[in-house]
């Protein structure tokens, strides 16, 4: 089978490469085999290649946090999965061609949910919907502030939030993006700046941000916590900077502000199975209506995996690049 590996950190496109390696075969009653078709490339895959996120210890030589495939044959005690099911792995290794999996390890999609939106639902959407429930209880009317709004995360938040009346500010590099963003259910979009607090409260007026959401670091990550109220959470699920976070200690000390992180990885690993199925059906209920599309807007074949790579980084926080085992 073919599997993309890399055993140096560096820029993605020049360290990784697809190699061929043994299949695996099943060898446990508990266990199936998947053929993966799909994969798309995460944020923090890229991050992952130049060493700026950790490295799971036990994924050994393999990586990618997310694929789809289909199920090609189950163990003899294995009940709930059948061949030809499509899931999705909640592992971290799953850029190979064939996953050795256990059932805990995959979510069942319905049948009528497509490749490619199936290719994308574990990371993006599953972290918006998380952000948005996990921190703090937030009721309809209630203001949340998030950098990157123009990623597949920001865009989910922004679909999920306005489904429970909950208001966003999205803040973004780019001025362009604002009609993209509004017409998704965006109440706000603004340009980061170092103005960024006074024009925010210019918008809410006296209403309070309870929630404030990094994906950036480094000033940026200063400027969100400015926006939000006293008392008010902040949380940081990603570094696209590279940078540390740079945090005026005046907003801890006065303005009580508590800042979380978030790691999908780690919820999967610590959470009970049924909260999983739970929150994962949520997710494909919304993708069959469409309001979870995948927003692939580049295809690659595994082959061609340093190009992917390439347009991935040049591209990241505009489109979604996603990868094939088979010709499209």
């Amino acid at each position: 089978m073919r599997q993309i590996k890399f055993h140096t950190t560096g820029r993605p496109a020049d360290v990784a490469e697809c190699v061929d390696v043994p299949d695996p075969v099943l060898t446990a009653d508990d266990q199936l085999l998947v053929r993966v078709d799909a994969f798309p490339i995460n944020p923090a895959d890229l991050l992952l290649f130049r060493g700026i996120y950790p490295r799971n210890p036990a994924n050994g030589d393999a990586l990618g946090n997310e694929a789809t495939g289909v199920v090609e044959a189950v163990g003899a005690a294995v009940r709930g999965i059948a061949p030809g099911d499509r899931v999705i792995s909640l592992r971290t290794d799953n850029w190979r061609e064939l996953l050795l999996l256990r059932e805990c390890e995959l979510i069942r999609l319905c049948p009528d949910i497509g490749r490619e939106t199936a290719a994308i639902l574990k990371v993006n959407p599953a972290t918006a919907s998380l952000l948005l429930e996990a921190y703090t209880a937030l009721s309809p009317g209630d203001w949340v502030i998030q950098n990157a709004a123009n990623s597949a995360v920001g865009r989910a938040l922004i679909t999920l939030a306005a489904a429970k009346s909950i208001r966003t500010i999205n803040i973004v590099r780019r001025q362009e993006l604002a009609d993209e963003l509004r017409a998704l259910g965006g109440d706000h979009v603004l340009l980061d700046g170092d103005d960024l607090a006074g024009h925010v409260t210019a918008l809410v007026g006296g209403a309070q941000i309870r929630l404030a959401v990094d994906a950036v670091g480094g000033a940026s990550t200063g400027r969100r916590a400015g926006c939000r109220s006293t008392g008010g959470i902040l949380v940081a699920y990603g570094a696209r900077s590279g940078e540390p976070m740079r945090i005026d200690p005046a907003r801890m000390v006065f303005g009580d502000l508590r800042l979380r992180g978030f790691w999908l990885t780690r919820y999967l690993a610590e959470n009970p199975r049924a909260d999983i199925v739970t929150l994962y059906q949520r997710l494909s209920a919304l993708a069959r209506t469409g309001a979870l599309a995948p927003g692939a807007s580049s295809r690659f074949h595994v082959s061609d995996i340093k190009a992917a790579l390439a347009h991935a980084e040049k591209t990241i926080g505009q489109s979604k690049t996603l990868v094939s085992f088979d010709r499209p």
